[in-house]
């Protein structure tokens, strides 16, 4: 286990280990879906008197087992690298996302005739956004989060928190404590472990009887299909298919038994898993959505080059549009600071010559700059003082709930350009 008490690490002090094998089964690696060169690490904000010190940029390669089709990256950074006492994605800050995560509380009380006082947990718990909902209804909570700046706020709302990272021996602690949950959540962390074995081993020894986890994570079929490239960034170390999942689970001796195609962060899957020897039957759903999945994934293999020149294709036509911006004199500012916009500006070379700024509701970010292109991130409000005349929305996976924020900008004059699936101006 790694502590998460330790002040974040310097990058500097960190290294980016390459690998040649499959972080789930361990089969060579051979199949390249795209190279991003060397990349800073998405999450990492400067702070001004950072800025003319230099940063470290290290290899964003992507690869995929065609053993068991996980795909994943092949140079993999220590997990606190990027969870830490001073991570700065609070997920709280979207409406969106407080909404998705409350009907999916309802839904799993309903479909688990989960009881009062009965003991839920959820990994990667970030800042209670979750549990509180549970809580709310009577169940016993506990969060599991590694990076102190959030666990420190669930906390300080009233959510049981241990801070710390999950994994075999954590659950092995919880066990001999008497810690029996009939619900663990992991929404949106199976993509942050760089122990995948370890960390999945640690749902084996937890689950019991007919227990259940729930995880949500990305898609791999939706991200390649939409050329969603922003969500490739070091601090997810892989990306899923529904077989990936169904073969990691198997190899701990838990079954998938359902599962369900989520819109939330451009396309995700929620996968619903048990002890081998549990009461559930595989769904009908599940059977057809892997035989789909087969497909896709052996289709998408043998058309990888397709993949890369969508890339390059996103990230000329949003150059073009702000070169031409700048030459007509026109301001554009950005909306949001998330991780994958990272990947995007980096890759794109969108520096603030081209991108003045962009702003974020999330004061954590507020004051800091983006890694790499070193855009400034200020408060909503200084759009709002400035109207700019475009405004490029980075997390345009929340492109309607920030649409509606942006009513009054968008009245005034203010065009929103999303380019990610597709470019657009609107």
């Amino acid at each position: 286990m790694i502590s998460a008490h330790a002040k974040s690490m310097s990058t500097s002090a960190l290294t980016s280990q390459p690998y040649n094998v499959c972080i789930s089964c361990g089969a060579k690696l051979q199949t390249q879906v795209f190279d991003f060169g060397a990349m800073p690490i998405s999450n990492s904000l400067l702070r001004s008197e950072d800025i003319g010190k230099g940063e470290l940029f290290y290899p964003l390669r992507v690869m995929a087992c065609e053993a068991c089709s996980l795909v994943q990256l092949t140079n993999r950074m220590p997990a606190v690298a990027h969870f830490h006492r001073e991570y700065v994605y609070f997920s709280s800050y979207s409406k969106y996302w407080l909404k998705h995560c409350e009907t999916y509380v309802e839904a799993m009380i309903e479909r688990f005739a989960l009881r009062p006082g009965e003991q839920i947990l959820e990994v990667g718990s970030n800042d209670g956004y979750l549990l509180r909902f549970f809580q709310q209804r009577g169940l016993s909570v506990l969060g599991v989060e590694p990076s102190e700046s959030v666990a420190r706020a669930a906390i300080a709302k009233g959510i049981p928190t241990q801070i710390r990272f999950f994994c075999a021996q954590t659950a092995r602690e919880l066990a001999a404590s008497g810690f029996r949950p009939r619900l663990i959540a992991a929404n949106n962390v199976f993509a942050h472990v760089p122990d995948l074995n370890d960390f999945t081993e640690g749902f084996a020894v937890l689950l019991t009887e007919d227990a259940v986890l729930t995880v949500e994570v990305h898609y791999f079929r939706d991200l390649y299909e939409n050329a969603e490239f922003d969500s490739f960034y070091h601090e997810h170390y892989s990306y899923y298919t529904i077989r990936a999942a169904d073969h990691l689970f198997s190899r701990h001796g838990l079954r998938l038994f359902d599962v369900e195609r989520l819109p939330s962060h451009g396309g995700s899957i929620r996968l619903f898993v048990c002890r081998q020897d549990a009461s559930f039957a595989t769904t009908d759903r599940l059977n057809v959505a892997i035989a789909e999945d087969d497909a896709f994934f052996h289709a998408a293999i043998a058309q990888l080059r397709d993949f890369g020149d969508r890339v390059f294709e996103i990230c000329d036509t949003l150059r073009r549009f702000l070169v031409e911006a700048r030459r007509q004199r026109k301001r554009t500012a950005g909306f949001g600071a998330p991780a994958k916009a990272s990947t995007l500006l980096n890759f794109a070379s969108i520096t603030t010559d081209l991108l003045s700024y962009t702003v974020d509701s999330n004061p954590s970010k507020q004051g800091r700059f983006l890694p790499g292109v070193h855009l400034p991130i200020f408060s909503p409000d200084v759009l709002l003082a400035e109207r700019p005349d475009h405004v490029l929305v980075l997390p345009w996976n929340l492109k309607s709930e920030i649409t509606e924020q942006l009513a009054v900008l968008r009245a005034a004059g203010t065009r929103l350009v999303c380019a990610i699936p597709k470019f657009e101006v609107f």
